[in-house]
């Protein structure tokens, strides 16, 4: 049997390394690891190994930071099938288990042969935002609304509705995640829905406006907690408890869900759904050459329609 795992995103998407019986390969962000990832700021400098004994694959974690995760479990060791998806930092690797007649032993090598593409940057390693044209005066004066926060800018994505995102994110160097990778999530599917922290002079912000505004799949955040705190309160709020024990995800991502919702709420259910998070701006439900803007109070729901044109 031969192992062979396929890189499902960022700028090495496609390229595979492939293990023959006694092969291992480990994987993380430094020269530490044979198969080194170094765009990958979520993963620790070793991260994980895959060894091949032959009779089965097997995926050990290195006392990573953030965790492996195998089809959204988060694991320390584990036996791999084929088919079986590993995620590690913000890299999504395929396993694949060949049956086919293996190399012969006088051709293995001790070295894993992976070829990872020269670079005179860093720069040019990262797979680049969707090309920025010039923004209509309506993104124009969104990007300037943004930009004049004076909190740190968060934004959460539906990768569902536009499935480049996932793509452009991972040649960003923000940091983002999956909101709810390696949680339960109930007889549903979780919603592959993205966060991702904007600085405010980040290229990836304007493309986002220029791609997603009027679109209803990306809902912007202005919150100083950091990003682990702000992905947990999303998702104690996303995730809804039934008196019968059942989970689901709510819809509250939905820009169009979230303009309707929060004026009903009462003041402690603001002051539950707001938490950390300082305000709230998405595109009008009805018209998005409006901007509007949540944020909540002792008073209560704080509600901040801006005319862009």
């Amino acid at each position: 049997m031969r192992v062979v795992l396929e890189i499902l995103n960022g700028p090495l998407t496609g390229h595979t390394v492939e293990l023959n019986p006694g092969q291992s390969v480990s994987g993380g962000r430094t020269a530490k690891s044979q198969l080194m990832l170094p765009h990958d700021s979520f993963l620790s400098g070793l991260h994980f190994v895959v060894e091949c004994t032959g009779e089965a694959c097997i995926l050990r974690d290195c006392n990573s930071s953030n965790g492996t995760w195998v089809n959204g479990n988060r694991v320390s060791e584990q036996v791999l099938n084929d088919g079986d998806q590993i995620a590690a930092g913000q890299t999504r690797l395929l396993v694949s288990l060949r049956t086919e007649e293996a190399v012969p032993r006088q051709q293995r090598t001790s070295t894993v042969l992976f070829a990872i593409p020269k670079y005179e940057t860093m720069e040019q390693a990262v797979a680049p935002a969707p090309p920025l044209q010039t923004l209509t005066p309506v993104q124009q004066a969104v990007l300037g609304f943004l930009q004049r926060l004076s909190v740190p800018l968060y934004a959460v994505l539906d990768a569902f509705a536009e499935p480049r995102v996932q793509q452009w994110l991972a040649g960003s160097g923000g940091a983002h995640q999956y909101l709810f990778e390696g949680l339960e999530t109930g007889d549903q599917p979780p919603p592959a829905l993205l966060l991702v922290q904007l600085p405010l002079d980040s290229p990836l912000l304007a493309s986002l406006i220029q791609e997603g505004w009027g679109r209803h799949w990306i809902t912007f955040l202005a919150c100083s907690s950091p990003f682990a705190e702000v992905r947990q309160h999303l998702q104690q709020i996303l995730m809804v408890h039934t008196e019968d024990g059942r989970r689901f995800c709510s819809r509250l991502h939905d820009p169009r869900i979230l303009q309707f919702l929060l004026p009903a709420c009462a003041a402690h259910e603001l002051a539950q759904l707001f938490g950390p998070i300082l305000g709230f701006f998405v595109e009008d439900a009805f018209d998005p050459r409006r901007l509007v803007g949540f944020s909540a109070s002792a008073q209560g729901l704080q509600q901040n329609v801006v005319d862009l044109v």
